[in-house]
């Protein structure tokens, strides 16, 4: 039975090529096109689920307003701000300040590595978010000034190093700075399905400390910086929401 039901679709088809072409490539076309989608959906739901505390763990928006009127929508924010949260919200576990360096210039000995993304965290942002760790103790890795984590390709770039645990107490040049930075730990590279991209983690503690930015410490004038918080796990984001008002 179903070899007459193939035999006859095919006589059919050689009947009406024409036809039978355009039904057939729009119902592939029409496939792919599902998949793709599908493919690209899933890909964006799964966005930062990497990470262990995903469900507890959020960015801090600034909204500005001047006579009522919303003038600024952002993520830059004073760098007090979580600290603050932290020690008015009990539901507030932990924070993490970050500043954006932007593309830096890596310099180890005569090799220079163009190029390479650097933001200053503090050393609670490694046990907020969830990176692999090829070597080192993350625990304390980013504690002290001018100390810093970096990326498996990172370090092979900039250390040409193929056994990656000699890469780890070496020391590099960034940019300009004349006091050289130790890699502490080596971080598996980060998924592409991450909203924070960088191939440098360096001590937050190095801006106010080393650097003299006073500001980057706890002040309410500069607003240059990024906050996550974490959140009691089962806490509900919009009952801490609810508070800023008053907060702010």
């Amino acid at each position: 039975m179903l070899k007459n039901y193939l035999k006859t679709a095919l006589r059919n088809m050689m009947k009406n090529k024409t036809f039978s072409f355009i039904n057939i490539a729009g119902l592939c076309i029409g496939m792919a096109a599902c998949l793709l989608i599908l493919q690209y959906v899933s890909f964006q739901l799964s966005y930062d689920q990497f990470n262990k505390n995903a469900t507890d763990l959020y960015r801090v928006f600034n909204d500005r307003y001047q006579n009522g009127k919303l003038i600024q929508h952002g993520t830059i924010t004073y760098s007090a701000i979580g600290k603050a949260m932290q020690d008015d919200f009990p539901e507030v576990v932990n924070h993490s300040r970050v500043n954006p360096s932007g593309g830096n210039i890596i310099t180890y000995k005569d090799r220079k590595t163009p190029e390479q993304e650097v933001i200053y965290v503090d050393n609670s942002f490694l046990s907020m978010f969830s990176y692999p760790v090829i070597t080192g103790d993350i625990r304390n890795a980013l504690t002290e000034p001018h100390t810093a984590v970096i990326t498996e390709s990172a370090a092979k770039r900039i250390f040409g190093a193929k056994n990656l645990s000699k890469a780890t107490g070496s020391l590099f040049i960034m940019s300009k700075d004349s006091t050289p930075f130790k890699v502490t730990a080596i971080l598996k590279d980060i998924p592409e399905n991450s909203h924070l991209s960088f191939d440098i983690l360096a001590s937050y503690v190095t801006l106010y400390s080393a650097y003299g930015w006073k500001e980057a410490d706890y002040d309410f004038t500069d607003s240059d910086f990024w906050h996550y918080v974490q959140l009691k796990h089962g806490a509900e984001y919009k009952a801490v929401e609810a508070k800023f008002p008053a907060f702010s």
